[in-house]
């Protein structure tokens, strides 16, 4: 009984806003606000992290509401292992971020995340190894100044992915060409 009360305690409870950064700018032509104020926030919600996470890889977010966010955001796989129903104004936990993080980027990870897939647990335990969430748990909140470092964490992974990617496709091209060359 003693260790029901622990798990359901004040203790276990996500922190929450009165008001996300989306309800303060609804709209999309204030995208603008939305980064700059969010990077002033103590704590980032749910709704503004999936909006954000939608901005970053899609370019727009289409959802009107938090329900259209999640939706998408089921989509794409990101709440995988997330407990559910999400609160819009709950702080977003850094599995839920190293999850979508994680599909973003296409990073498979180690035997682990092969065997039990992309669980929040793993995901962070592979984004603190690639410097991307560097000493971060799962369970943390994310202040809006560490959230903007994340996304831009991702956004350089990402490019440096792309430039990996063209060099080995350049010297693969190379490569062809010598050997069709080779054989005239």
């Amino acid at each position: 009984m003693a260790m029901g009360l622990l798990a359901v305690g004040p203790g276990c409870q996500r922190s929450t806003v009165e008001q996300s950064m989306l309800q303060r700018h609804p709209s999309e032509l204030d995208d603008f606000a939305f980064w700059d104020d969010l990077a002033a926030e103590p704590i980032v919600s749910n709704d503004d992290a999936l909006h954000a996470l939608i901005l970053m890889q899609d370019g727009r977010d289409p959802s009107a509401d938090f329900e259209g966010r999640t939706a998408i955001a089921n989509e794409k796989g990101w709440l995988e292992g997330t407990p559910t129903p999400l609160n819009p104004n709950e702080s977003v936990s850094v599995g839920l971020l190293s999850v979508a993080g994680c599909r973003m980027l296409g990073i498979q990870g180690g035997l682990t995340m092969m065997i039990f897939g992309d669980s929040p647990r793993y995901c962070t335990r592979e984004l603190n190894a690639l410097g991307i969430l560097p000493g971060l748990t799962p369970n943390e909140a994310l202040t809006g100044l560490e959230f903007i470092t994340f996304i831009d964490a991702l956004e350089e992974r990402d490019r440096l992915q792309r430039a990996w990617d063209r060099k080995e496709t350049a010297k693969a091209d190379t490569t062809n060409t010598d050997a069709k060359s080779d054989t005239k």
